[in-house]
Order: structure tokens, then sequence, then C-alpha cells
């Protein structure tokens, strides 16, 4: 029975009709095509029946036709229920405006708190957060991404060890960890201070602690360079009692200073002598879509951009009403122009490349202090369009790393 189909969209009514013989009118109609059903006799000469709201005026008209009396007894349906929100407009209106302005409401950031760190960084963490838009008064799905916010907070405030945003419906907190200058008792724990790599010294400045070796002396990895302990005797030819009564002259100290070494490094490092470099031109464009489900409706800017070359970046931000998560969502689309350059280097150039190539290379692994005061090409070959190089690089840095005492030692 297709006709029963989308009964409360279509609407449908139930009538009385009375009159001597009652199931003419009945038969009358679906002889018409029209469908009636759910057909009970009330009386000899009354009946109920059901019938479609589109078929009401040919009701109607047979019934002005055979001189039935037809009376309705309940309405059931949407077509209904609109009729009756037309008479109660006002209401309907303030109704839809008021769930538009709480859901409104329910996606805009009220408040941003920033807790674990003290006032003056409190300060400078809320100017980076205004400046990577994750303020007060804003919409949450044009914030950028939570962990880049986060990752590059922790790069640019030196003094902060971690930064950790988390999002509390319409407050974002911000939890901070200081970095802290170790108190007074971990900074006297005895220590030595040994050669992190192998060396030649040529300057020492020693604040505190015995130093073990001097200057133009060779070391090996792991040797002590300043000892912790002072009063200590280097000799093997004490007797135990003599160690003994000397244990007790004998002081730990944490040991600190300054030991810079000629260390030498080698590296490989391989160069093309034809090349393609990406760079993006600072042009952009920004594209909202509403998301629901696996389909998406363009909302802002549905025409892309004129870029020969582009990167796109794609995020997705929920939406919420109160602090329900809704099933639809805000995917924001930024597609970057970007630049191809190619171009080929003479060898000359392809070894000036490898060469500051393999310096950016070694400077991370080095102290930022340290100085690269020679570098020498042992080896090299042009192979298959390429450049391969084995470079020798002479350093001097500081290799004093502290090394704790334990006790026993």
């Amino acid at each position: 029975m297709k006709f029963k189909q989308g009964l409360f969209f279509k609407g449908y009514i139930t009538f009385y009709v009375e009159g001597k013989r009652p199931e003419i009118f009945l038969n009358k109609c679906l002889a018409e095509n029209i469908p009636i059903w759910d057909i009970r006799r009330i009386k000899s000469d009354k009946c109920e029946a059901k019938v479609h709201l589109k078929h009401l005026r040919d009701v109607k008209k047979i019934r002005r036709m055979l001189g039935y009396k037809i009376s309705f007894k309940d309405k059931f349906g949407l077509p209904f229920i609109l009729s009756k929100l037309k008479i109660k407009k006002p209401l309907v209106v303030g109704l839809f405006l008021s769930i538009l302005l709480v859901f409104i409401l329910s996606n805009i950031v009220w408040q941003v708190k920033i807790v674990g760190v003290s006032p003056e960084m409190e300060y400078k963490i809320e100017e980076r957060l205004d400046a990577y838009g994750l303020k007060k008064g804003i919409f949450k799905f044009s914030i950028g991404s939570i962990d880049d916010i986060e990752r590059n907070i922790t790069n640019e405030l030196k003094d902060v060890m971690w930064i950790g945003i988390e999002e509390k419906g319409t407050t974002y907190v911000v939890q901070g960890v200081e970095k802290t200058i170790a108190d007074k008792e971990q900074d006297n724990t005895p220590q030595h201070l040994v050669a992190r790599v192998e060396g030649n010294i040529v300057r020492m400045l020693v604040e505190t602690g015995a130093p073990q070796v001097s200057v133009d002396q060779f070391v090996n990895k792991g040797d002590i360079l300043v000892s912790g302990i002072i009063g200590q005797d280097q000799s093997d030819n004490e007797d135990d009692d003599d160690e003994k009564e000397q244990d007790g002259n004998q002081q730990y100290v944490h040991a600190e200073g300054t030991v810079i070494a000629e260390t030498w490094y080698t590296s490989e490092t391989t160069v093309p002598l034809t090349y393609q470099h990406e760079t993006l031109t600072g042009e952009q464009d920004n594209q909202y879509r509403l998301g629901i489900g696996n389909l998406s409706l363009p909302i802002w800017d549905i025409f892309a951009p004129d870029y020969s070359h582009t990167l796109v970046e794609k995020e997705e931000k929920p939406l919420y009403f109160l602090n329900m998560k809704l099933p639809f969502s805000i995917l924001k689309k930024t597609i970057h122009e970007k630049d191809i350059i190619k171009g080929e280097r003479t060898e000359k150039k392809a070894i000036q490349e490898g060469i500051e190539q393999a310096k950016r290379e070694l400077k991370k692994h080095i102290d930022f202090e340290a100085k690269i005061i020679e570098e020498r090409i042992l080896h090299q070959t042009l192979e298959n369009g390429k450049v391969k190089l084995n470079i020798y690089f002479r350093v001097q840095e500081n290799i004093a790393v502290p090394q704790p005492i334990y006790q026993g030692e």
C-alpha cells in the first residue's frame, strides 16, 4: 500500500461520512482513484475513514454530488503543524533566533586562562597567544592548529619548558611550565667535569674543583678534566691507613668550569649539479565549507585561485551547541601559492654548497658557542651529475660535561 508511505509529510485527515448507505459514498471515492483506508462502520448510517490532505477537495466534491454529510475527527502530519506555526509566527521567529544565538555563542572563545606560570611569564604567553589568534571573542573554528601554537610558543619563549593548551567548552586553559634555576642543594651536588669527546686542550677556566689536565694535553672521551674531590692524592702507592686518614681531609665539591679543546670531525655530503626548490610566495587563499558527514557545502570563496603551483593545507573544526558536539564541522582549506625554482650549479658552486651544508649539519651536534676554525676537503668525486665530498673540520669547543660523584667513589 504505497499510498501510506510518507503519511507524516503528506498529512491525512480522519473523517466521518453520514447518510443512507455510506458505503456508496466510499465506493465512489475509490472509483475516482481517491485512496481511502482504515474504513470502519460506526453505525448503520455512519462510517469512519482516512484520506490524504491533497484529496480532501475531491472528497468534498463527491459529497456535494451525492448529498452525504461529512465531519472531521482528527488531522495529522507536517502540513497541519506548519499551518499552526504560521499563526504563531512571532513565537517561531523568536525561537529560531534564540537557537541561532545560543549556537553562535557556543562557538566563540569566552575565556583564555593561563595557569602554572609567574605573572611576568603569563603576560608574555598572552602576547604570543594573541599573535597566533587564540584570544577572547573569536570563533573557535578560526583558530589555527593547537599543536602548532604549543610548539611555536615553546620555541619562542626560552624560559618556558612546556606549553599545553586544552579546550574546555568555550574556555581554553593554557598550562605552562617554566624553566627554573635548580635550588642550592642541587647546585652543590658533588660532580666531576669529564671530556665529552677526545681533543687537545687549548685553554681552561676552572671556577670550582681541582684541574686534572693542562693546556696542550690530549684527552680521551670520558677523561676527568676537573675533579670534584679536593685534597685527592692521585698516587697509587699510598698505604691503606694513609688513604683512610686522607679520606677525612677530602672535600667533595660541585666542579664547574670551561675546558676549550681542539676537536676533529669528518663529514660526507652529496650535492647535485641540477636542483629544484619549492618556495612559497606569501600569497594564499582561504576557503570554508560546512561539513556534514562525508558531504561538504561551500560557505565562503568557492572558486579556486589562479595559482600555477599550490600547497594545500586542510583543517577541520567541530561545531558545538552548548557543550554538545554537533555532527557538523567547519572545513578550512588554505591554498598557498608556491614557485618551483629550477637551475644548475657549476662544480665549484656545488663544492661551496656542500661545505655549507656539512657545516649546518655539524652545528646541530656541537655547542652553539663552538667555532669551526678550519675545513678541508679530503676527497671529492663527480659521478652521475653529483659532487660527493669528504670534508674534515677542526673545531674549538667546550668539551667539559658534568659527571656526578657517588658516595664511596
